[in-house]
């Protein structure tokens, strides 16, 4: 079956976005008190219920990794330290932690001190593109605590976007992003805390410029023997060399393995250039750094609903792919179809169009343990009647679209009773990090955004879009948004890092969101936007810096606070109110008390000059600084 086509995300909300503006403006022009009300009482003279000191938010933590990630700005270099940058189409814009560090020239070095023993190494990168956005690799040297390393083989393949969605490869169409790729290596050997890794540029070393941004260490367990009474695919003839196409091997090993039985994949690169059908079967390999899933557009496929696959299990493998353009209308992705009561874990998926796509109506799917990584499009996506199924304790980098979205479309049926937890979810390039468009009774808990929405979105958002069921009950609670949004190119404001949209019908909720820690907005903390908003509760959200407001309200609705604290907003840092609104009454906000540093609101301009604010300190937003530098580890 066909994946929906979803059109770019502002260009059917730019007349409401213009509409907005306007009325802003009439607001301006005829308001003399500031337009937000609560329980019937201006914005501007409310006062907080409750003198005590509110707990401040502890946020969620995010998934456990096994890996270190170590950010190469803060690490030994005589390259150059770009960034931080907030400006779409720079390098530092899409890195973690908005720096990296670019190295240019021969014997230009960064040098990383890894905080962990280690057997393994990946980092993200960026080489410039061609004049014509032809695809070439280029060598990159690798040396050891000072002994050579065979080279690492870079490319621009799967990096540099150009144009309006759904982007080309085509440096003439202007406006250029997605410029990172990783690249990853099993050693032989396992390196004590204190090793040293220097990425080098040496003569042989052919690209104009390296940029390196974070690198991630990791002590890799050993491989998994084959379960019992599993199939092996070598058993049926795969190649484990990658060359020869291994597809008619898997098939034959689900066949043999028959109803409820196991396949294994055993270490190595299997040659797999389309889809593997699966239903009531187990397919495990050895470890997601072992066995290789290789190809074109190598994917796993439940079957079409409304008769999804049942009691699928895949886990421990990796699948990588060779897709280079986004084609909506193609289903490229690593994990897709329908699967209901089954478990996908512990896979690594890259360079595909989405990590997982997963057309419902489906029933009880678990995503748990993903490492999603440098895709065109979405990390996972549960599109339609997806009912009581998990995202959970997965990591999802540098994705082109959402990183964790649910899409009730009103065509399928509403997702509902869903939980999307303890995941960390890092640089979305388009879109934001975890949405829910439509549904409800769903869960978002316990996870960390960070550097997310570069373009056109947030860090954690609810709309009423792309033809949606009603958004119902969302619960929102132990988030952590760090250095979420950006300015948005269509509409020229920019979009919080916790953000409510209702373009096409009014939102009831309630939508409660609790325990929230907001860091370092590029501009907004939380906004609201198009339509009607209504049944929103902020409880325990703690709004520590931001470039612009703490609340950016351009449209109606009503939010009730509770303990909701404000520092380091830029507007109240220039004497002014931290929070917009020109509602005119549209727009109530009622005060249960210990709220301070957010109201009250008042009719400006909703893009006044951003004053990007200082990173938090290492201890606040990520993790140790010790002797090495600024880490971050997730166990």
């Amino acid at each position: 079956m066909s994946q929906k086509i979803r059109t770019l995300r502002r260009a059917s909300g730019l007349a409401g976005g213009a509409v907005l503006m306007a009325s802003a403006l009439t607001a301006t022009a005829a308001a003399t008190t500031p337009a937000a009300t609560a329980t019937a009482t201006p914005a501007s003279a409310l006062t907080a219920a409750a003198t005590a000191t509110p707990a401040a938010a502890t946020g969620g933590a995010g998934a456990s990794l096994p890996y270190t990630e170590v950010e190469a700005e803060s690490q030994a270099t005589n390259g150059s330290v770009i960034g931080p940058g907030f400006a779409a189409g720079q390098l530092a814009d899409e890195a973690s932690g908005r720096k990296a560090v670019t190295l240019q020239g021969t014997g230009r070095y960064v040098t990383f001190t890894t905080p962990v023993a280690t057997n393994s190494i990946d980092f993200r990168y960026s080489i410039p593109d061609t004049a014509t956005g032809s695809v070439y690799n280029a060598p990159l040297s690798l040396y050891v605590n000072g002994t050579k390393q065979p080279d690492f083989s870079l490319t621009n393949a799967y990096s540099w976007y150009y144009g309006t969605y759904p982007f080309t490869n085509n440096p003439s169409n202007g406006k250029p992003h997605h410029f990172y790729d990783e690249v990853h290596r099993l050693l032989s050997s396992t390196y004590p805390a204190g090793t040293t890794f220097k990425l080098q540029v040496d003569s042989e070393d052919t690209a104009s410029a390296y940029t390196i941004d974070v690198a991630d260490f990791e002590k890799v367990a050993a491989p998994t023997s084959q379960p019992a009474g599993s199939v092996s695919v070598t058993g049926k003839g795969a190649d484990p060399t990658g060359v020869a196409d291994a597809t008619a091997a898997f098939n034959a090993a689900i066949a043999a393995a028959g109803a409820g039985g196991t396949v294994w994949i055993p270490p190595g690169t299997f040659n797999i250039p389309g889809h593997i059908a699966v239903n009531d079967v187990t397919v495990e390999g050895a470890g997601m750094w072992y066995s290789t899933v290789a190809g074109t557009a190598p994917g796993f496929y439940g079957n079409a609903a409304p008769n999804p696959s049942t009691k699928v299990h895949l886990s421990n493998f990796a699948i990588s792919g060779n897709v280079q353009i986004r084609n909506d209308s193609a289903q490229v992705n690593g994990i897709g179809g329908a699967m209901s009561n089954s478990t996908v874990s512990d896979i690594w998926i890259e360079h595909m169009k989405v990590g997982a796509w997963m057309d419902g109506p489906m029933t009880n799917l678990s995503f748990s343990g993903m490492r999603i990584r440098d895709t065109i499009a979405d990390g996972v996506n549960l599109h339609g009647g997806v009912t009581g199924s998990t995202i959970t304790d997965s990591n999802v980098r540098n994705t082109g679209d959402d990183g964790i979205a649910l899409w009730a479309d009103a065509g399928i049926g509403s997702d509902s009773q869903d939980t999307i937890s303890n995941n960390t979810v890092q640089l979305q390039q388009l879109a934001n990090g975890i949405a829910g468009y439509g549904g409800a009774d769903n869960t978002i808990t316990g996870n960390r955004v960070v550097d997310s929405g570069i373009s056109q979105g947030g860090g954690i958002h609810i709309g009423q879009r792309f033809s949606s069921t009603p958004v119902g009950l969302y619960t929102i609670s132990d988030n952590t948004m760090l250095r979420d949004g950006d300015l948005d190119p269509n509409w020229k404001f920019g979009v919080g890092a916790l953000w409510f949209d209702a373009q096409q019908a009014t939102i009831t909720g309630p939508l409660n969101v609790s325990n929230a820690l907001i860091q370092q907005s590029p501009y907004e903390a939380v906004q609201w936007i198009q339509g009607t908003v209504n049944g929103v509760s902020l409880d325990t959200v703690t709004i520590a810096g931001t470039g612009t407001f703490a609340f950016q309200d351009q449209t109606g609705g009503s939010v009730v606070l509770k303990n909701v604290t404000g520092t380091g907003i830029a507007q109240a840092n220039q004497g002014k109110t931290p929070s917009y609104s020109c509602d005119a009454g549209n727009f109530k906000i009622t005060d249960a008390g210990g709220n301070s540093g957010v109201l009250p609101t008042s009719c400006t301009t909703t893009s006044p000059p951003p004053v990007f604010p200082p990173y938090p300190s290492a201890t606040a937003a990520t993790g140790t600084k010790g002797t090495t530098g600024t880490t971050r580890s997730a166990s």
